[in-house]
């Protein structure tokens, strides 16, 4: 796997490049599976509508990007200014610009919890990106990692951090938890999360790509035996990882968001489409497909919170290929899919939703949305 000396992403493997078909029993279809408990919901359900609220941009930068949104309403992203990129908190309404490492060319949030302790990536001035933590007002870099690329996406409230990470240029995508040591971040502990075993071990990787309160964790694998699937790392000592399939006889999977329930979303891949899938946290850890909107064939879950509400997306494809029309942010509430613009009181005053970047579990979505043709980052806030 080829490292850049710049930012690099972790590798979604583009599912038009499979053709083995892998099947799966534990496979229950909505009707049966919305009756597994989401969260224990009220059976009936009044029209939901979301309140917008823009959040502010720091004085002098142009725009500014969510990144998560936690239970107490801090908001973590950054904000930008020609090519200058600063990660930003954002409470109480304000906007706090966190600053750079030392050298750095560049910084963004990530993640933060209920103390305000905020993790991110940013590099020490050769684009390349280090973790970062804040203490005592300054931003610090927990994990010198010889040249690889470190990417922080959640802080517990007891200071463990998860992310995901490579090591050199010869190394494969990992995932791993810090233990940060509170008197000086730099002495942090890692704990490397374990792969699936199978074939060639040199090209088998992981990452985990979220994380819960109790430091679960949600992702994917891949090895040459099963391409890449949909996975979820437990809490106990040996962070034990669980292939979660997929669904039905669906060539791959990927697994997006988990919340403290253990319950993880995702996506399954048959030929030629992508359906969104919740997978329960049952002994089976039951696979259940979430229907889409009315006349949707192709869509995506990439959030949810402790309430069961997922977020994600549905479009139309065209069968057989893989041409697929414009996306519309869905939000299931009680297993109900709903457009999610249709919600949002502000609609009327020209407010466009373009995208989600995290939902808490007070209900409360983190997004970006358009008016006049400046787009902002906004909350969404619940009304009933």
């Amino acid at each position: 796997m080829t490292v850049s000396t710049t930012t690099e992403t972790a590798p979604i493997t583009n599912t038009s490049t499979f053709r083995r078909s892998v099947r799966r029993p534990r496979v229950s279809r909505w009707a049966v599976g919305a009756a597994v408990a989401l969260a224990a919901l009220p059976a009936a359900f009044a029209q939901p509508t979301f309140f917008l609220t823009e959040l502010p941009t720091p004085t002098g930068f142009e725009s500014s990007s969510p990144s998560q949104i936690n239970d107490q309403g801090f908001v973590v992203g950054d904000s930008i200014r020609g090519s200058d990129r600063v990660a930003t908190l954002w409470k109480a309404g304000k906007a706090q610009l966190l600053g750079k490492l030392d050298k750095g060319t560049y910084s963004t949030a990530m993640a933060v919890n209920s103390a305000g302790v905020v993790v991110g990536e940013g590099d020490d001035g050769d684009g390349r990106p280090l973790g970062f933590i804040t203490s005592s007002g300054k931003l610090v870099n927990f994990y010198s990692n010889n040249g690889g690329n470190t990417r922080p996406l959640a802080i517990s409230d007891t200071g463990l951090v998860g992310g995901y990470f490579i090591k050199g240029f010869d190394s494969q995508w990992r995932g791993g938890i810090w233990k940060i040591d509170s008197k000086d971040p730099r002495k942090s502990t890692l704990t490397t999360l374990p792969i699936l075993a199978g074939g060639d071990p040199t090209t088998a990787w992981a990452i985990s790509v979220a994380f819960n309160k109790n430091m679960e964790a949600a992702g994917y694998s891949s090895n040459s035996v099963i391409s890449q699937h949909a996975v979820f790392w437990k809490n106990d000592a040996a962070h034990t990882i669980v292939d979660l399939g997929v669904f039905g006889s669906d060539w791959t999977s990927l697994a997006y968001s988990l919340n403290d329930l253990g319950q993880v979303v995702g996506d399954s891949h048959p030929p030629f489409g992508n359906r969104p899938v919740l997978w329960q946290n049952d002994a089976a850890r039951t696979a259940v497909e979430l229907p889409l909107l009315p006349g949707d064939n192709y869509g995506s879950a990439k959030l949810i919170n402790n309430a069961g509400t997922i977020v994600g997306t549905s479009a139309l494809s065209e069968p057989g290929t893989w041409n697929v029309g414009p996306e519309r942010i869905v939000i299931w509430i009680g297993g109900t899919p709903y457009e999610l613009q249709s919600l949002v009181a502000q609609s009327v005053d020209g407010w466009t939703i373009n995208y989600v970047a995290s939902i808490n579990n007070v209900g409360q979505m983190a997004a970006l949305a358009t008016r006049n043709g400046v787009m902002k980052p906004v909350v969404l806030t619940p009304v009933n």
